[in-house]
């Protein structure tokens, strides 16, 4: 500790005091105010805070023979003491009256001559507490793939032990240091393997896995030990079988057409929806003349129970396809050598044709003429004579399916 020198003082000649007198001597008064490391030697009699007050006699010390007395009232000021009472970091020095107060040496006395206001010394009673980083210690578990920040380092798997100062964290503005200690628990980890029919699919964690999405990792969000989340790696493959019915169908009313399934296995079953006019139940071939728009369904159970479907749609146009030729000639092959009318069954009859030359004259006619009968048309004659060559037109009515007619005309070319 640091103490400064001490200052005594010896008054023996005392010049500030006032004194009475009488016939027998004088009587002196001494008032005044010292500090309390202060003392006064009066009459060989020491005054100080201790003892400030008394009455000293002088013997024949007076003018006029008599005896002299002194009546001592003296004042002694105490020291201005502040006391220095404070929570430091350790790596902190307090510079106190030119000492230094540190971890290792933290309590003191010093006194500041002449610091107070009343010229008095003051005292500081040093009194410090130095504090430490404060150590914190983290040791927990983690899941695999989780992060922890401390301090702004993020600590995972990869990074599970470290130290980390924190500048200023600790009460009173000290620093404070972390250990970080963690345990990585690793996932659990399962496979989903399988081979499936082509039109299956599985639902896992919410996600459709199908032949167009064959793979993929899904998270469990709490699923495994400890709430950690559990992996499972889906894997799947699909049987390599198909059934098609081909592209879907332009008809017109009456067309006839056989739908004729195709497929890479051999069939165990097979089914139409609607069932088909036939007397197997596994008609493989499905034949049929359309009015109107249908749709087919094919049900095919492959080896292994694998089922698969398909559809094709018939769409019919309401006015049947029939065909006129553009030329003909008597005397080629048959049946070329004949004009007549081609039509799919939605065209039941011709109720009547004309046939006329280029100036308007009906050369040849008929009623109720059959249809896709070559023999039955014109034969390119007229009166039982050759007509002539050249271009000629023609007029039909054609009788449909549902009783509603339409006329038709064209031209065709005869040649010789």
């Amino acid at each position: 500790m640091h103490h400064p020198a001490r200052h005594w003082y010896l008054l023996i000649f005392i010049p500030a005091f006032f004194f009475i007198s009488d016939a027998t001597g004088q009587t002196f008064f001494l008032r005044d105010t010292f500090c309390s490391n202060q003392l006064l030697l009066i009459n060989n009699h020491l005054y100080g805070p201790d003892n400030p007050v008394g009455t000293e006699i002088l013997p024949g010390a007076a003018a006029n023979g008599g005896d002299s007395i002194i009546e001592v009232r003296l004042v002694f000021f105490q020291p201005v003491i502040y006391v220095l009472d404070e929570i430091r970091c350790n790596s902190d020095t307090v510079w106190v009256n030119g000492a230094a107060y540190h971890e290792n040496f933290y309590v003191g006395q010093e006194i500041i001559e002449s610091g107070a206001a009343n010229g008095c010394d003051s005292i500081i009673q040093v009194n410090l507490n130095f504090s430490g980083q404060v150590l914190v210690k983290i040791e927990q578990t983690i899941c695999e793939g989780d992060t922890l920040l401390v301090n702004g380092v993020a600590y995972s798997a990869f990074r599970l032990k470290g130290e980390e100062t924190i500048t200023g964290g600790a009460t009173g503005g000290c620093d404070s240091v972390v250990q970080v200690m963690l345990t990585a628990i690793p996932l659990p980890f399962s496979e989903i393997t399988d081979t499936l029919c082509p039109d299956s699919f599985l639902i896992i964690n919410g996600t459709r896995y199908d032949n167009n999405n064959r793979s993929g990792l899904e998270i469990l969000p709490n699923a495994g030990v400890q709430g950690c989340d559990s992996l499972v790696n889906v894997r799947l493959t699909f049987r390599e079988l198909w059934v098609t019915l081909g592209e879907d169908l332009q008809l017109g009313a009456g067309d006839s057409v056989c739908i004729t399934p195709l497929y890479n296995f051999l069939p165990e079953a097979l089914t139409w929806t609607p069932t088909p006019p036939c007397l197997d139940p596994d008609c493989f071939l499905y034949c049929k003349t359309f009015f109107s728009n249908e749709q087919f369904l094919v049900t095919v159970t492959a080896p292994g129970g694998c089922v698969l479907n398909d559809t094709i749609r018939v769409n019919v146009k309401k006015q049947p396809h029939y065909y006129t030729p553009n030329v003909f000639k008597p005397d080629t092959q048959w049946p070329n050598n004949f004009f007549s009318i081609n039509a799919s069954a939605g065209i039941v009859n011709v109720s009547k044709i004309q046939i006329a030359d280029r100036w308007g004259g009906i050369v040849w006619e008929r009623e109720d003429m059959p249809l896709n009968d070559p023999e039955s048309g014109w034969d390119g004659t007229y009166n039982g004579q050759q007509a002539n060559p050249g271009v000629y037109a023609f007029w039909a009515e054609l009788e449909w399916w549902d009783g509603t007619t339409e006329i038709i005309s064209g031209s065709v070319t005869l040649l010789r």
